[in-house]
């Protein structure tokens, strides 16, 4: 008598349905990520001398402004929650003529670089956060906490969708490049110059209030305005809006990049 084996799916697989595979890749890369753990997290530490040294200088200047200190700190926890990190997937698999192993694949490439984006974003915020807590700590009696932290909680997805995007396009220039490296480390000063990072945007929007309106902006700017209570009910409706605008120009902008891109590519044969 043959005994037949079944098998039972798990509470996950019952609750997820047809989107348990998606699920069960950003584990997966999730947990293949930790083995590059120790050098990233040694990058992050560069992020966290920069910031330090702002923090130091606008200490000195503003003498304790516990809002500037909170929009540093607080949004640069919010922004290392935010980093998708795809361009250096994209642009090594595009540059070392890779990119075939995703295509052939029974999905669409977005959703695929979506969902690795979505692993590489809890990933990349424990490298960052692990060397920014303790910043916090130092400079905690100078944080301003705030109830509108659930604002940010609400808009923390567009930001994300924001950089994954950010991220694709930055990718994409391996098509028209021999490296990518230049754009990518552009693409990161970029981030931390226009989003804020590294100091309030409020300096300088007087002179340049176009930067106001940058998809860079709405990383950390205007988070951190609603989370300060800078904003009224009406502007942070405005954000949220301008959030999900920015969200659908970047993903048509990114399928356009990437037809060129493939158009190139197969027009030299590749």
């Amino acid at each position: 008598m043959t005994q037949t084996l079944t098998y039972t799916p798990t509470l996950m697989e019952k609750l997820l349905g047809r989107m348990y595979k998606w699920w069960y890749f950003t584990i997966y890369v999730f947990r293949l990520n930790f083995v590059y753990l120790i050098n990233e997290m040694l990058t992050s530490l560069n992020k966290t001398f920069f910031l330090l040294s702002s923090l130091i200088i606008f200490t000195f200047i503003q003498k304790e402004n516990t809002e500037v200190i909170s929009y540093l700190i607080i949004g640069n926890l919010f922004f290392a929650t935010t980093d998708a990190n795809n361009a250096w997937f994209l642009g090594n698999y595009i540059k070392d003529g890779k990119l075939a192993r995703i295509l052939i694949l029974p999905q669409n490439i977005f959703k695929y670089l979506f969902f690795n984006g979505l692993s590489n974003t809890f990933y990349m915020a424990i490298t960052y956060l692990v060397s920014l807590i303790p910043l916090s700590i130092l400079f905690s009696s100078s944080l301003n906490f705030s109830n509108n932290i659930i604002y940010l909680v609400l808009f923390w997805p567009i930001p994300v969708i924001i950089r994954l995007f950010l991220e694709i396009l930055t990718g994409l220039t391996a098509f028209w490049t021999t490296e990518f490296y230049g754009a990518a480390f552009l693409n990161t000063n970029f981030l931390n110059f226009f989003s804020g990072s590294l100091f309030p945007l409020l300096f300088i929007l007087d002179k340049f209030p176009i930067l106001g309106y940058t998809p860079y902006s709405l990383i950390l700017h205007h988070p951190m305005q609603i989370y300060l209570g800078k904003y009224d009910t009406n502007q942070t409706i405005l954000v949220f809006l301008g959030g999900i605008i920015w969200c659908v120009i970047l993903y048509f902008l990114a399928k356009l990049v990437f037809k060129l891109g493939l158009k190139r590519n197969e027009s030299v044969g590749l």
